[in-house]
């Protein structure tokens, strides 16, 4: 199982790209809300804001209770797509983008000489200084490596943010068994319900079916 592919996934995207246009929202609890109102919910936080148990889909009054310095923000999709290709072409810089999943997070085919540990390290580093010095120093990344593109998502879920985790086949299923169900794509609470009715429980349940 060598390493085939490495995925990118932009730190509270949104939230990331309001604090590199504002220099004084940086180092400060934030949410980026869709609508000029508090009975809409926020869809992008930053970290800061993240230690009051602020998750995206809070409602935006709810938010403001738990963090009472709160800055909400309304959101300017027309910057996320200018930064979003800025990035995009910053890691064409280094290696071609195979495929771009969403508007923060992309997928690259490792090819040769890029399937080492040691190279996917080196050229992963490469690209998040890359994106700092050339996007915004606001604009961290986590990075994932590994055999597979699902794989290679986990590993990038795994460490964040500015995170890189390099999943090889022989770290596997190891690794992995630290994560709950649900921290992996697609297992909401009803793909949960079902797994469990099928007595699959953790990760090494759900690795060995």
């Amino acid at each position: 199982m060598p390493l085939r592919w490495l995925f990118l996934d932009l730190n509270s995207y949104f939230a990331s790209v309001e604090q590199q246009l504002n220099p004084r929202l940086r180092g400060k609890p934030i949410v980026v809300s869709p609508a000029d109102s508090e009975y809409t919910c926020a869809i992008a936080i930053s970290y800061e804001a993240k230690k009051f148990s602020i998750k995206t889909g809070t409602m935006i009054a709810e938010a403001r209770e738990k963090c009472p310095g709160l800055i909400v923000v309304n959101a300017r999709h027309d910057e996320y797509v200018k930064f979003h290709h800025r990035v995009v072409a910053e890691v064409w810089n280094h290696i071609p983008v195979t495929t771009v999943c969403s508007i923060d997070e992309v997928a690259c085919q490792l090819m040769g000489s890029e399937r080492t540990p040691e190279y996917a390290t080196d050229f992963s580093r490469r690209i998040k200084l890359g994106i700092r010095d050339n996007v915004g120093e606001c604009m961290t990344s986590s990075i994932g490596v590994a055999p597979t593109k699902l794989l290679a998502k986990i590993g990038s879920d795994m460490m964040k943010p500015d995170g890189l985790t390099i999943l090889e086949g022989r770290d596997l299923p190891g690794k992995l068994l630290v994560l709950l169900l649900t921290d992996l794509p697609g297992i909401g609470r009803n793909m949960l319900r079902r797994l469990e009715s099928a007595n699959v429980h953790d990760i090494a349940a759900l690795w060995n079916l």
